[in-house]
């Protein structure tokens, strides 16, 4: 908008110069034929000159200003009225339509109510005083009339059209500034979004506390430094704070390691470069977004990582945040060292000139360092608007969106909840096994992806956190964040399965009330599925998987709803899980998955009636086959792992079995086949078939594949 105004300023002093040059050679030319005597010249020059050269003078110190026109119309008003009250000629009326075009230059009609009213004024006045000297006759009168109507039609209908367009421009400020003030809260949020971001990424690393914000504030302090614009320096800031984005995928014993890291352990430190490109790729909020998550390690001399790049080959927006990363590791505090001093910095970045930094950058920022233009941003606080820090805003943030609560944040506790880790919790709730029994659930909370689809992560992260809430209020549980949207509960000492199933039920009833009211919460479910020590083991790892398997028929009722794992009336074979083998061939004998698990699978009913069907057209004895997906030996795998290893299972049964056959996901971790032509292929040749296909797809150890087969009962 300034801009505009300062372009019509110029062209109203162009306009306005040229008149006025115009006028004074013709006044002087008459001046010099005795037309005119010296003191008229003068005071014409004064009255024309003098605004002309005041206005100028303004307009070059102020070129953008508004009130420029108010001085350039009382100019040009000044130089109307003197020749038009000191002229010979009725003629003057001519002066007028330069000045309507520079008062309905702005649209002013307030300006075009005084002009006209001081014009008309002036003209009249003009009209008289060539009555009185004779200048002007009765017979003169009509076209004084005319030239009078003329004056009175002009401004006349320049103050219509002002107020009609004032009123449209009015109307487009007000629309443009509402849109102004949106795109700054805009800006604003999406600072405190991506400062909470950091916030999250240095929680995890607690040798690095507040590193992003010191990363941001020296690389946005060096771009500014190198001549960048306003808007790119505040880029290049929210891109140095999602510099380390890429660490929420590195494990936090890794992070947090104290020693130095083996060669392993270093591999996978520096995929957090490569893991950071990657989820801010696409992103197009700012360009180059994911520049310099990706390629803050690179060097100069093209010996870094993730891709070797060397020289300019490397964006400049990541030369940046390289140094200004290096910078920050040797001014901070760690557990094995103190900060280095400023001479000793200093001298390792001239050391490293051309190596690792880019040369001409490196020598800005020692400019920087040694003139003491860094000192303002302490190792413990990076300062941001308002006199706050980033820290602050992104807590304020986190307070007024999710109603968040102080807590604690160490390696024994999530993040985000304030629950137990899955770590700490597991090695809790193994010890408490190990001395009594308890009870065991797990709570899912379903479709929370489609949740942070819809409404955004904050979104998503709001339900954890009620869920969370909710859970804690009961004294006698250990709540642990498990996986994603999973919760584990123990319940030490219990053993009463009364007691347990009315737990379960109780809290699944709250967290469904808890959370139905919340908008983001839709087409989502509350399943819980536990089982009690005292029946299925006391070893986590086999209490785990009979919880999992309650938890998965409930998962198929599609409502909220919590189960109880039964166990079985026989104690199975030597192999673990014989018993759901055993299970299965009993539904298949009943005809109902309820004589198992007190309830009613329309998968399974449907496809119970095909397999009778089978039965009763051929006559032909079937074969069961129940492969499992367990955890290696010595493993103990993430629900996320275990449920990829079922996608790479059903791949394998989706290649290898033939159309005939019958496939059934019977449990989370289980899918049964079903072999209707066993004289054909038998069941140990399909067996071969899917473990070879699975083992040759799914290249990670932590999941192995237990496999057992059993005849079916004829249907009578």
């Amino acid at each position: 908008m300034d801009r505009e105004v300062g372009k019509i300023n110029r062209y109203l002093m162009i306009g306005w110069l040229l008149i006025v040059a115009v006028l004074s050679v013709t006044y002087m030319g008459e001046f010099f034929k005795g037309h005119r005597d010296a003191a008229y010249m003068t005071m014409f020059l004064s009255v024309t000159l003098i605004p002309a050269v005041a206005c100028l003078v303004y307009f070059l110190k102020k070129p953008e200003s508004k009130e420029l026109r108010y001085f350039a119309v009382a100019g040009y008003l000044m130089m109307y009225t003197f020749v038009l009250l000191n002229t010979n000629t009725i003629m003057t009326y001519g002066y007028i339509i330069p000045m309507l075009s520079l008062i309905v230059l702005y649209h002013s009609p307030k300006l075009v109510l005084i002009m006209g009213g001081v014009s008309l004024g002036a003209n009249i006045a003009c009209v008289i005083r060539f009555f009185r000297i004779g200048m002007v006759t009765r017979d003169d009168i009509k076209d004084v009339e005319i030239q009078l109507g003329m004056i009175m039609f002009c401004f006349v209908f320049a103050y219509i059209a002002s107020r009609l367009y004032r009123k449209i421009v009015m109307e487009n400020e007000e629309h443009i500034g509402s849109i102004d003030d949106k795109q700054k809260q805009l800006e604003r949020v999406t600072l405190q979004t991506i400062t909470t971001i950091a916030n999250i990424i240095d929680a995890k690393d607690e040798y690095t506390k507040g590193h992003s914000y010191r990363v941001a504030e020296y690389s946005s302090a060096l771009a500014r430094e190198l001549g960048y614009s306003k808007e790119q320096v505040a880029n290049v800031k929210y891109i140095g704070l999602l510099h380390d984005i890429g660490k929420i995928g590195i494990p936090d014993s890794i992070l947090n390691k104290p020693g130095k890291l083996t060669d392993s352990e270093y591999a996978i430190m520096r995929r957090h470069a490569e893991i950071g490109g990657h989820i801010l790729e696409g992103n197009n909020m700012i360009d180059g977004m994911n520049a310099g998550a990706k390629y803050h390690h690179e060097r100069y001399d093209g010996r870094g990582y993730p891709l070797g790049l060397k020289g300019e080959e490397i964006p400049e927006m990541a030369r940046i945040i390289g140094i200004a990363d290096a910078y920050d590791a040797m001014t901070s505090n760690r557990v094995y060292r103190k900060r280095l001093t400023d001479e000793k910095v200093i001298s390792e970045i001239r050391r490293c000139s051309g190596a690792q930094f880019d040369p001409a950058i490196a020598e800005v920022f020692i400019g920087m360092i040694e003139s003491g233009r860094l000192e303002g941003i302490s190792p413990d606080t990076v300062p941001g608007e308002g006199g706050k820090s980033m820290a602050e805003q992104s807590a304020e943030l986190l307070r007024s969106v999710i109603g968040f609560k102080e807590k604690p944040y160490d390696n024994e506790h999530d993040y985000l909840t304030g629950v137990l880790s899955r770590n700490a919790g597991e090695a809790l709730i193994s010890k408490a096994l190990s001395e009594k029994d308890g009870g065991l659930f797990i709570v899912d909370i379903t479709n929370l992806l489609g949740v942070n689809e819809k409404h955004g992560i904050v979104s998503g992260d709001r339900v954890l956190m009620e869920a969370a809430d909710v859970l804690s209020e009961r004294d006698d549980l250990t709540v642990v964040r498990y996986d994603g949207s999973v919760f584990l509960c123990f319940a030490p000492g219990e053993e009463d399965r009364e007691a347990m199933d009315r737990m379960m039920s109780d809290i699944c009833q709250k967290l469904s009330a808890k959370l139905r009211v919340m908008n983001e919460y839709e087409d989502n479910h509350i399943c819980i599925g536990g089982a009690l020590s005292c029946e299925a083991g006391r070893d986590l790892p086999g209490l785990l998987i009979a919880a999992d398997k309650a938890l998965f028929h409930v998962k198929q009722l599609e409502t909220d709803g919590s189960y109880l794992y039964t166990k079985p009336d026989k104690a199975g074979t030597n192999n673990r899980y014989g018993i759901d083998l055993e299970q299965l061939v009993k539904m298949f004998s009943d005809g109902s998955e309820e004589a198992v698990y007190g309830m009613d699978s329309p998968e399974f009913r449907r496809i119970y009636e095909t397999v009778k069907g089978i039965y009763e057209k051929s006559k032909q004895e079937m074969q069961l086959l129940l492969i499992t997906v367990t955890p290696a030996l010595g493993k103990t795998p993430a629900i996320s792992d275990r449920d990829e290893a079922m996608e790479y299972l059903q791949s394998a049964i989706d290649v290898t079995v033939s159309p005939s056959m019958i496939t059934f996901r019977f449990s989370s971790v289980q899918w049964m086949v079903i072999v209707t032509e066993p004289q054909t292929e038998s069941a140990e040749v399909v067996t071969e078939r899917i473990l070879n296909c699975f083992y040759k797809s799914y290249d990670k150890k932590n999941m192995a594949l237990t496999a057992e087969a059993a005849q079916l009962p004829k249907f009578v």
